[in-house]
């Protein structure tokens, strides 16, 4: 697990809005073990512009940093950012500040921020959270520090203006028809309240006796027996894919004969920007692998068997 730096930005809309809509969009591909306070900041490079909302998270992901990349690159395009030109407005900007302590000089990803040394606006919402870079603030001229504003939003901005119980019943509902209907997300907005509920199912565990054994080849050693000479009696599952989409095998990648001591995620189905995780489901033995890390794959899929 590695402990990446991520910046947040918005300067677009509602601000501070985008920037919490992205701190919740984030912890889909991973954990947010702290965020910083709102800071209001001028824009940078090309000044002509509205002020922004600038925030730091600590994000633990098994995210490489390329990957970590891309996601961040997903989030920004479903939460509303257009392209305009370089330092424009945006309604929100994720950049990735740090990476444990890795240095690396690509040419189009650079860690640490090349140009972090010098921007106030993501320095010091990072070091409210992080002392280690409480140094490179420092470093800063004074003027440039005083120009990065913690932001103390006023009392009549919330989230929710109902009840508590009535937010769980609409939640509720939302999710039940979300689930009855086989959608992956729907969103409600009645009045002042906003309702997004995102589906995030479970691969499909299915017995191995009621697959087919010319979808899954010859099945592995011990994870079909024998029983009254002729019929089969399962000693685990296969677990399916329940979304079209892009795998990616979680680290560490397990193989053919890993012993797996509890349940735990052995891969996700990315699709439509959304991480489905696939879970083992309890402890047992991997006896099969169908996919490769990065394969396409379609609804029902096979992509492990379990031997439990």
């Amino acid at each position: 697990m590695a402990l990446a730096r991520i910046g947040l930005g918005s300067n677009e809309g509602d601000p501070a809005g985008y920037v919490e809509a992205a701190l919740v969009a984030l912890a889909r591909y991973g954990r947010v073990a702290a965020r910083s306070s709102l800071y209001a900041t001028k824009a940078w490079g090309v000044t002509d512009q509205p002020d922004f909302v600038n925030a730091a998270a600590l994000f633990e992901t098994e995210l490489a940093p390329r990957d970590l990349l891309a996601t961040l690159k997903t989030l920004e395009a479903e939460l509303g950012r257009v392209e305009t030109f370089r330092w424009g407005p945006r309604a929100i900007d994720l950049d990735i500040l740090a990476y444990d302590d890795l240095v690396l000089h690509e040419p189009d990803l650079v860690i640490p921020h090349e140009r972090l040394h010098e921007r106030a606006f993501a320095l010091v919402p990072l070091a409210e959270i992080d002392a280690t870079f409480e140094s490179q603030v420092a470093a800063l001229p004074a003027s440039e520090r005083a120009a990065v504003q913690r932001i103390r939003l006023p009392a009549a901005r919330t989230i929710w203006p109902v009840t508590w119980d009535e937010t769980l019943d609409r939640v509720r509902s939302a999710a039940e028809f979300c689930a009855s209907a086989g959608l992956v997300r729907i969103r409600i907005e009645e009045d002042d309240v906003a309702i997004d509920v995102r589906r995030t199912p479970r691969a499909v565990a299915v017995p191995l006796a009621a697959l087919d054994e010319a979808e899954l080849g010859t099945p592995a050693p011990g994870a079909l027996a024998a029983t009254n000479g002729n019929a089969h009696a399962a000693t685990g599952h296969v677990l399916r894919a329940e979304f079209v989409g892009i795998v990616r095998l979680s680290r560490p990648t397990v193989a053919v004969g890993a012993e797996i001591a509890e349940d735990r995620e052995l891969a996700y189905v990315e699709s439509l920007g959304i991480r489905n995780p696939i879970r083992s489901g309890g402890s047992g033995r991997v006896a099969e692998v169908f996919v490769t890390d990065g394969e396409a794959v379609e609804y029902g899929q096979p992509l492990f068997s379990i031997e439990t």
